[in-house]
């Protein structure tokens, strides 16, 4: 699926579909996209760019041959610059976890600076550090922190919790060793996009539970927080929707359920489903953003009313009318770039 956001990504960016105006905004070319577009769920509609991104999504699904694959020079002059990118390994105990290192500026690489943990999204089963480097480059640039991109493995090869324990593995190994890349130890923030926000948030879980040091922060990108088969609304609307696919369908769902879980019977695991797991107050504060047209949207919410109940400070922002993984699409979408700065803003108070 990543890839094929990318081919959707550079076939409207070339095409003309938006166009890019002043400060780096883009907005639509016909006044006709000012509609509205209603979805499944009466009082929700998904914005002009929204639905034409959505649209290809589900022309790429129907007809893959219909999108090329992007050359590589195509995908350097659409990724944003960094002073310094490392691909390494980072070893803690027994394991070795590859990771790609951003360096956004000449700051980042003076010392003691904050860094971002960050984990792909793909269900568990699918997405690379590679296929988010264009997401994560811009991040890196916005925010200004080093980011560590974690390279997990993935399922049904390496099923729960083989993933977690790498990127529980390399949090352990920042906490102890991030003056060697140039962090600042005392200013970790994880950040998770969809199943990573889910592994972003049982580490927290993990960190409590084994007495080791929080981060400062988490940032949870629509993420996935259960594996217990509940139809919230957004799940019923949007997984299960027949006339378009919104990214996330219910047989994918299922997919990431069968495939990732394993031998592990249990799908209230809290390290599984963290919105089943008892939250307490000693939890980092927490920045969650959601897209209004996302089958995972209500467990979102769900899970920040569940750490506000427990006393952990939570602020959560939801985008109208914006899909699952609509950050991807920060050359397009305003919202995907507000969202990126709402965050820059978290993390300097945070």
């Amino acid at each position: 699926m990543r890839k094929c956001i990318y081919c959707i990504l550079i076939t409207m960016l070339t095409i003309g579909s938006c166009y890019v105006g002043r400060h780096n905004k883009y907005v639509p070319r016909s006044a006709k996209k000012r509609e509205k577009y209603a979805t499944p769920e009466q009082g929700t509609y998904l914005k002009p760019v929204a639905y034409s991104i959505l649209k290809k999504i589900n022309q790429a699904i129907e007809e893959p041959d219909s999108f090329k694959k992007p050359s590589n020079w195509m995908m350097n002059m659409f990724t944003t610059r960094q002073e310094k990118v490392i691909d390494t390994l980072l070893q803690y105990s027994d394991s070795e976890v590859p990771v790609r290192i951003y360096y956004p500026s000449k700051n980042s690489l003076s010392g003691n600076h904050p860094v971002i943990l960050f984990f792909h999204g793909g269900g568990f089963i699918l997405g690379s550090v590679d296929e988010y480097h264009m997401m994560v480059s811009k991040l890196a640039r916005v925010t200004d922190n080093i980011v560590v991109a974690v390279e997990y493995r993935l399922a049904p090869e390496h099923p729960f919790p083989s993933g977690i324990m790498d990127c529980f593995a390399v949090l352990q190994w920042i906490q102890e060793n991030g003056s060697g890349i140039g962090g600042d130890t005392a200013r970790i923030s994880l950040m998770g996009d969809s199943a990573g926000g889910n592994i972003a948030t049982v580490l927290t879980l993990l960190c409590r539970d084994n007495y080791l040091p929080q981060p400062t922060c988490q940032v949870l990108l629509y993420p996935g927080v259960t594996f217990v088969d509940t139809l919230y609304p957004s799940r019923t609307h949007f997984g299960q929707c027949s006339e378009m696919n919104y990214v996330l369908n219910e047989s994918f769902l299922r997919k990431v359920k069968s495939q990732y879980m394993g031998d592990e019977s249990n799908d209230r695991h809290p390290y599984l489903s963290p919105l089943e797991a008892k939250l307490t107050s000693d939890l980092p504060p927490t920045l969650i953003i959601l897209a209004e047209c996302d089958p995972l949207r209500d467990g979102g919410r769900l899970y920040a009313q569940k750490l506000k109940e427990a006393g952990v400070p939570v602020k959560d922002v939801e985008y109208s009318g914006m899909i699952h993984g609509f950050m991807s699409f920060h050359m397009i979408l305003n919202d995907a770039l507000n969202a990126m700065k709402v965050i820059r803003d978290y993390l300097e108070i945070n």
